[in-house]
């Protein structure tokens, strides 16, 4: 009943979102930019699913199979999720500092892609997010974040830092879990303005 109230409330915004932010395509997959000619944006995600197809054929795969959006809006919780109707990659966007540092940010970004789509993958599969499941299916989605890592061609010493930055977190997960659908409405405004914030800081920055 929860989700059904939820997809109501927002679905006018979803579809202005869809309609009104729409910033073309990336390898057959649309892009929608909420706020608009985020820098670097595109560059980043051709060089992300580049090096998925490239370096990881199976988890490319995945990803144009499960990831029909790539949604870049301010989320409130965290860096990414899934939206399961849209089929979609829903993700707050922080630019690389400079065009050198897009082939890191990719990296970054293909593992986070192939991890969301994995919960659509899982879902196609017929396995629930239940209070009973969902902490098993987030360490198996982290475990395939992971997997992108390792064909990044990192020392060992990057890669277990990377590992170190991007691992699931039982207590960060149970506070988003307890957190009620208010709360996340309140987190996610504050969200938005730090977003806005340092996006326009990163254009200050780059004038």
């Amino acid at each position: 009943m929860a989700n059904i109230f939820r997809r109501i409330l927002f679905w006018p915004y979803e579809q202005w979102l869809l309609h009104r932010r729409a910033a073309g395509e990336v390898d057959g997959i649309a892009l929608i930019d909420y706020p608009r000619n985020t820098p670097y944006l595109r560059e980043t995600f051709v060089t992300a699913l580049k090096f998925l197809e490239q370096r990881d054929p199976r988890r490319f795969k995945r990803v144009k199979k499960h990831v029909k959006r790539i949604m870049n809006f301010p989320l409130g919780y965290s860096g990414a999720g899934y939206v399961q109707h849209l089929k979609a990659y829903a993700t707050s966007f922080r630019p690389p500092k400079s065009e050198a540092s897009i082939p890191k940010a990719a990296v970054l970004e293909a593992g986070m892609l192939a991890h969301e789509a994995t919960h659509g993958l899982l879902h196609e599969r017929g396995i629930p997010y239940t209070t009973r499941t969902r902490e098993r299916v987030e360490k198996l989605c982290w475990a395939e974040e992971h997997r992108v890592y390792d064909h990044a061609g990192l020392t060992p010493e990057s890669l277990a830092k990377l590992k170190s930055i991007r691992k699931f977190d039982p207590e960060y997960y149970r506070k988003r879990w307890s957190a009620s659908f208010f709360q996340r409405i309140r987190d996610g405004v504050q969200h938005s303005k730090q977003e806005e914030e340092r996006r326009k800081q990163y254009q200050t920055q780059k004038t």
